[in-house]
């Protein structure tokens, strides 16, 4: 009998985002509640809900890092959270009551299915698609496979140890690994599949950032008209990307090429329902740097609140530095940027609100800090970013063949082509940004402190992302994530647009402008749409032996590898089992299969790949000796003695061996894959246990 994978994946997601609201509303709620910032008592009830989001992901995320070392204490805390919070629901009982409340207007409604929409848009891309035993993941698989194993193990401990080098002592994780840490605890709270436990935060994901364009659209634009049409306006934005659909069409007609993610054509400025599906967790920090900058900006009638905001937003920023490093650089850089601006501006209360709150981030954030920023050996940290200039490969090469020329002799037009990359990037938000500047030279905006510091935050985003490239991976992911700040001033900018052009009034802006914005909004709710579908469907298009090969080009080569991904997850399902939580499941460093064993194993591995991914922490050099030892196990079966096979996983506290029908010592019928006895065998995978695991009486075969 199959089991039924896609059912599983749907209802542990949904659980999982059931258990994630205790972690990620119920303490925001109670934060407002007791710290009162933004006045939050006296708020609607609607705004009251909409801020507990934003300020969970504010406080909690370093909170967790502190007190995980201490799983009691930090229970316990959890625990007096959410018995305040019941308290509170008594005490305001008759507010939520859907007779007397003025929360359950036809705008919360609609702002209500909305997030349920997107909660089932994101599972359903998601979670795998089985058709009988072939089992289909998302593309984005290619990066859960890294944030699965996190979250797995930082369900065994906080700080996690690198999933990819499992040794005694641990290797410390150097990762932005807070989102990771609050998806642990449902897993460690019902025992939940560590991957299911991301869907479900994805699908918050996209609902704190909805609650995120409400605060700042109040907050920081200061909205005052039509404000619940402008949010609702901003929610319907998020659909919204760039002009991406167009190059992809151009790529498809002259190359017969058709990539996994419409993103990379070129060096992205992502999407936000992209960047939702893929990395929630750079989503997550736009928003603790957001609340931090707003609880600043928010104005307070006592000094006691001015201190209580100090205090939380030193919490957002420490936050923000474990949600993701790349999204904090660009935000730090701009507070750099505006503390002597607001020297010249008098903003005194900027100067020493951001001074006090940095100087507690940094307190809070230090032990993180410390492991990030360790020496580990010849894995020593790399700079954060070199100075680069902008690429723009498509763009170069179609002037090389209209100019019959070199690529690489015209690579000196990247700076000229800046503002057509740009627009290419960023379609209709392009265009809201050039309208902004119109309206502003023509004093039909006057230049504010918002204005000012949101204009400020948009030339950071592009000073780093034009100038500045990673070096730590291969992918410019900070070129790619440093946007985030200046798409989000873009999208409430683009919310009162739209909002004005559906209004009563005139349009303040030319028909031409109007037209050419509604046709970049049009292309850019064709290109999310495509995006997400190819995002979906993919892997399948990929595995269909009527569809050209080449086109669908992917990690795996193979045409079967939805049979292989069933039975890898069978395999790793029957083990999870069995094996206790502590156990090594070692498979084929080399393997192609890297990303199914990443999502699936739940277990640490002692060679997870050719390097270990030790650019997260150990020492690449240890990493080669133990690759010279455990590689040879599934390349060279004939060297090998039986007895060999046992020494090598006691070296490395390895309980079991996986080996693939894609391993050369699958091959050798006289190999140790054949010779023993496995305690899970399929087509594709058998798995055996090593080592000290053969007399361990708490083993379990599989049936």
């Amino acid at each position: 009998m199959l089991t039924n994978f896609t059912v599983l994946d749907i209802i542990g997601s949904i659980e999982a985002a059931a258990l994630l609201g205790l972690f990620l509303f119920v303490p925001g709620y109670v934060i407002g509640w007791i710290t009162d910032v933004f006045s939050f008592r006296r708020r609607r009830t609607i705004t009251q809900l909409t801020l507990s989001t934003p300020l969970t992901v504010a406080v909690v995320p370093i909170v967790v890092f502190l007190l995980g070392r201490y799983p009691r204490l930090l229970w316990a805390m959890f625990a007096m959270v959410w018995l305040s919070f019941l308290g509170l629901i008594i005490r305001n009982r008759k507010t939520f009551s859907p007779k007397e409340s003025p929360l359950f207007t036809p705008k919360v409604r609609i702002a209500v299915s909305v997030a349920i929409i997107w909660a089932v848009v994101a599972i359903a891309s998601l979670v795998d698609i089985q058709f009988k035993n072939r089992l289909y993941f998302n593309v984005a698989a290619y990066d859960y496979s890294l944030r699965t194993a996190i979250t797995a193990e930082a369900a065994r401990s906080i700080p996690p140890a690198n999933p990819f080098f499992a040794s005694t002592p641990p290797v410390p994780l150097k990762y932005h690994y807070f989102w990771m840490l609050i998806c642990s605890l449902p897993v460690r709270l019902a025992h939940l599949s560590p991957r299911q436990a991301m869907f479900g935060g994805t699908a918050w994901a996209g609902v704190i950032l909805m609650s995120l364009i409400a605060i700042g659209l109040k907050f920081f634009i200061r909205a005052r008209e039509n404000l619940e049409r402008k949010v609702l306006i901003g929610c319907g934005l998020l659909l919204v990307t760039g002009l991406d659909i167009l190059p992809t069409v151009y790529l498809y007609v002259h190359f017969h090429s058709v990539t996994p993610d419409m993103e990379w054509w070129n060096e992205q400025i992502t999407s936000w329902m992209d960047a939702l599906l893929w990395t929630p967790h750079h989503i997550t920090c736009l928003v603790a740097c957001m609340v931090g900058f707003l609880l600043l900006r928010e104005p307070v009638a006592r000094r006691s609140q001015r201190i209580i905001a100090i205090i939380l937003a030193g919490f957002a920023f420490a936050s923000a530095a474990g949600l993701s490093v790349l999204m904090t650089f660009t935000f730090a850089l701009f507070v750099v940027l505006l503390l002597p601006f607001s020297v010249l501006r008098r903003w005194y209360d900027d100067v020493l609100g951001l001074s006090a709150a940095g100087a507690i981030a940094l307190l809070l954030a230090l032990p993180f800090l410390r492991i990030l920023l360790s020496s580990s050996g010849a894995s020593a940290s790399a700079p954060l970013a070199v100075l680069n200039l902008r690429g723009f490969p498509l763009g170069i090469e179609v002037i090389a063949e209209i100019l019959r020329r070199n690529p690489q002799s015209l690579l000196f037009l990247c700076l000229p082509l800046l503002p057509l990359n740009y627009f290419l990037e960023l379609g209709f938000f392009f265009i809201v940004g050039v309208l902004r500047i119109q309206a502003a030279r023509q004093n039909r905006i006057q230049m504010t402190r918002v204005e000012e510091t949101a204009w400020l935050m948009i030339f950071t985003s592009f000073l780093v992302g034009t100038f500045l490239r990673s070096t730590t991976i291969g992918s410019n992911d900070l070129g790619w994530r440093c946007f985030l700040l200046a798409q989000f001033i873009l999208l409430l900018w683009g919310a009162i647009i739209v909002e004005e052009w559906w209004s009563d009034s005139r349009p303040s802006y030319s028909w031409f402008s109007f037209r050419l914005a509604r046709v970049c909004m049009l292309l850019g709710i064709l290109g999310s749409l495509y995006q997400v579908t190819m995002l979906r469907i993919y892997p399948i298009l990929h595995d269909d032996p009527r569809l050209d090969s080449q086109m669908f080009d992917w990690v795996y080569a193979e045409r079967n590898f939805g049979e292989r991904t069933y039975a890898l997850r069978s395999a790793y399902q029957q083990l999870n089992r069995s094996l206790p939580g502590s156990a090594i499941i070692q498979y084929n460093p080399e393997t192609t299969s890297f990303i199914s064993h990443g999502i699936y194993a739940n277990r640490e591995a002692a060679v997870g790949g050719t390097e270990c991914t030790s650019t997260l922490g150990g020492n690449s050099n240890t990493c080669a000796l133990r690759l010279k030892e455990v590689l040879p196990l599934f390349l060279s079966p004939l060297s090998i003695q039986d007895a060999r096979v046992d020494d090598v996983c006691r070296e490395y506290g390895i309980s079991v061996l996986l080996a693939e029908n894609t391993d050369e010592v699958w091959a050798r019928h006289n190999s140790w894959v054949w010779t023993r006895k496995p305690v899970v065998s399929n087509r594709y995978v058998r798995a055996f246990t090593c080592g000290d695991a053969v007399q361990q009486a708490g083993l379990k075969a599989a049936r």
